[in-house]
Formats: C-alpha cells, sequence, structure tokens
C-alpha cells in the first residue's frame, strides 16, 4: 500500500533537493536502472561530454534539442539505501517567463449543469468543475451545507406553501401571498449540495429575475465562481465568460505577476518513449548500460513526459518497470519547489574514444561522479 510522507518528516530520511518535484520534472522522463548494470567509464574520455555537479550531461541522440543527463546515486526512501543506481534523465530545455494573470472570484446562485451545458455548445473545455477556452479558466466549486442528506430530509412549509426548509424545522410564515409565487411552479423542493432549497434551473431563476427578486432571499445553495485569465483580459474573453455563465457577472479582476517553467520545443514534436528507447539502447551499445531489450522495450512504452523526479521516476517494481508512484510500496513525497536549474548543453552528440580504458582526467570525473552521486 502506497504512503505518503508529509515534508516535515521527510526532511529526516532524504535531501530537499531531491526529494521534492519540481516544474522541470514535468518535462523531463527519467529511469532509475535498479536492474541491470552498469560502467560509466566509456563516456568519461568521449568528446562533447560535459561533468556538472557530478552529473555526466551530453546531447540526445533521439533528437539534439534535447539533453541526456546522468549520475549515480539513491534516493534513499523506498528502495534498497546501500545501494547506488543510475538514473538516465532526458530533459527538455526549458525557460522561465514572467506571466500576468488575472483572477476574479465570487458567489452566487448558478445552474450549474446549465453552465456546463452551454460551455459544451459554445466550444469550451469542459470538466467536472470547470471550463477552459483558450486562456480563460472557470472553476465552479458548490459550496456545501449540513441541513440534509437528500430530498427526504427537507419539507415545504409557509401559508403559500413559498418555503422550503429541513422536515425538523417550523419556520415562520407572514401569510402574505405575492405575485412571484407562481414562479414555485418551475422547481421543486429538496436537498442541493447539503441545503433545504429551491431547486435552481434556468427557468426558476428566470421567472425570479422577470419579478426582481432577490436570489439570495430564496434559494440557499451557492456555487463560488472562480475566473483565471492568462494574459490580457480583452472585451472579446469578457464576453465569452458572460455569455457561458448566463449572467451579468462582475468582472473586478485583481492582476498578479508569477515565474513559470514552460519548454523551450514543442511537445508535439517530440515524443518521450522513442527520446528514452534511443537514449538506452545507444548507452548500451557503447557498453555503459547492461540491460536486455526486452526491459528497453518495456520502459519505452510506460515512458511519458512527467515520469521524473522522485514520485514519478520509472523503475524496476513489482516484477516490472513502472513509475515510482504505481508500486505497491512507494514512499510518496509530498511537497514541491520553484527551483529552476540550468544545465550546460554540449555542441553536439558524444564521440568515444578509440581506445578503451579510463585514464587521466576521466578517472577523475569517474571518482567525483560516484561521490557526489553517493551524495544525492
Amino acid at each position: 500500500m502506497r504512503k505518503v510522507i508529509p515534508l516535515i518528516l521527510l526532511l529526516l530520511f532524504v535531501p530537499l533537493a531531491e526529494a521534492c518535484i519540481f516544474p522541470q520534472d514535468f518535462y523531463a522522463v527519467e529511469v532509475e536502472l535498479n536492474k541491470g548494470s552498469y560502467d560509466l567509464s566509456p563516456l568519461l574520455n568521449a568528446k562533447n561530454v560535459v561533468e556538472y555537479e557530478g552529473k555526466i550531461i551530453y546531447k540526445s541522440h533521439y533528437d539534439p534539442r534535447l539533453i541526456v543527463i546522468l549520475w549515480s546515486g539513491e534516493w534513499g526512501v523506498g528502495i534498497k539505501e546501500n545501494e547506488s543506481y543510475l538514473h538516465i534523465r532526458i530533459q527538455i530545455p526549458t525557460k522561465r517567463v514572467k506571466e500576468v494573470r488575472y483572477s476574479e472570484e465570487f458567489q452566487g446562485v448558478f445552474p450549474v449543469d446549465k453552465i456546463k451545458e452551454r460551455g459544451k455548445n459554445l466550444g469550451w473545455e469542459v470538466g467536472e468543475y470547470s471550463l477552459v477556452k483558450d486562456n480563460v479558466t472557470i472553476v465552479l466549486t458548490k459550496l456545501k451545507g449540513f441541513e440534509c442528506k437528500d430530498n427526504s430530509d427537507c419539507k415545504i412549509a409557509g401559508c403559500s406553501k413559498e418555503l422550503c426548509v429541513p422536515r425538523n424545522e417550523s419556520p415562520f410564515s407572514a401569510c402574505v401571498y405575492r405575485e412571484w409565487y407562481r414562479c414555485f411552479n418551475f422547481t421543486r423542493c429538496g436537498c442541493y449540495n447539503g441545503f433545504c432549497t429551491w431547486l435552481p434551473n434556468e427557468e426558476f431563476l428566470k421567472c425570479l429575475k422577470e419579478h426582481n427578486v432577490t436570489l439570495d432571499l430564496v434559494i440557499k445553495a451557492r456555487v463560488s465562481i472562480g475566473i483565471e485569465v492568462k494574459g490580457n483580459v480583452t472585451q472579446e474573453r469578457i464576453r465569452e465568460i458572460k455569455e457561458v455563465l448566463g449572467c451579468d457577472v462582475p468582472l473586478n479582476f485583481t492582476e498578479r505577476w508569477e515565474w513559470r517553467i514552460v519548454p523551450s520545443v514543442d511537445l508535439g514534436t517530440i515524443n518521450a518513449s522513442e527520446a528514452i528507447k534511443t537514449e538506452l539502447k545507444w548507452l548500451k551499445s557503447v557498453g555503459v548500460i547492461e540491460i536486455g531489450d526486452k526491459d528497453i522495450e518495456e520502459i519505452a512504452k510506460v515512458a511519458k513526459w512527467g515520469y521524473a523526479g522522485y514520485n514519478a521516476r520509472i523503475g524496476f517494481y513489482d516484477g516490472r518497470w513502472m513509475p515510482y508512484s504505481n508500486y505497491s510500496g512507494a514512499v510518496l513525497i509530498k511537497c514541491g519547489g520553484p527551483a529552476y536549474e540550468e544545465y550546460p548543453t554540449p555542441t553536439s552528440t558524444p564521440v568515444l574514444p578509440s581506445s578503451k580504458g579510463v585514464c587521466g582526467p576521466g578517472i577523475i570525473l569517474l571518482l567525483t561522479i560516484l561521490v557526489r552521486g553517493r551524495r544525492k
């Protein structure tokens, strides 16, 4: 059974720099070679290979826009703590961009299902709790009450049957009939998100508005609506937001700036599966890793961008290759961070020396990687 370790507890066992999930992990795929063996010596005297903070870095054989990062180390949680495994990571180059966002949040009486239906018809991408179109995201949150669990917990009350209340309440009624009470013909009393209330629907709300009735006085159920716009808020965007919500909502946006990590390469032009397969095959062909062809194929089938970092790196668990988060004995980390690292990029793919053996600077580099890797 998978466990989640809070950050404060985690700090007692693993270094924070490796334990957390960082934005660049979403643009990488990483394999922890806890099956098979490895020998880094063929790379140590190669040309176009960079050593950076105990890691070997070179350009990808699959696509020269990508970089490959190798290091030797252990995470220290969830695997054999006395063993050091080779990590092979394909990293999409990223950059930090400063982005402006505008947000607005308010509560009111809104027919959520009708909004979602309208959104589909207007070309919005509709989720269970959200609507997305271009640079606009709308999040719909039904506020919860505690008056009822189902419709049987509610009843109609009042001289004109104008009240919808919990079954155990006996509310006061003025016994004065009002013309807008006919609007109750378009709805029914029931339990809605934990409130005993008249159920909001388009016909009922329209009737109340025609009689200038304040909705909050009639309908208890509330919906919180959060709107976020990336980039500029144009009049066209405001029109689209009001159109999908079906009303003239207040839009007093709050501006904020934030740094984001974005890929420098179009994700549609690169394939994580092919990238990791190409690199594993090359590393095997030059004697860096010892792993079966079947294993490489299985890793490639699993690989996706984002399967990197502590929680999501791919390894051999429960008898097959999978992301660590799917491992039955996984000890997952619940933390994150804005850290950003720029890696040096070689000019081209590695060129191995014609002779075998490691000497001179190569042996020093090997020792550096192994020593630093044990500290990772």
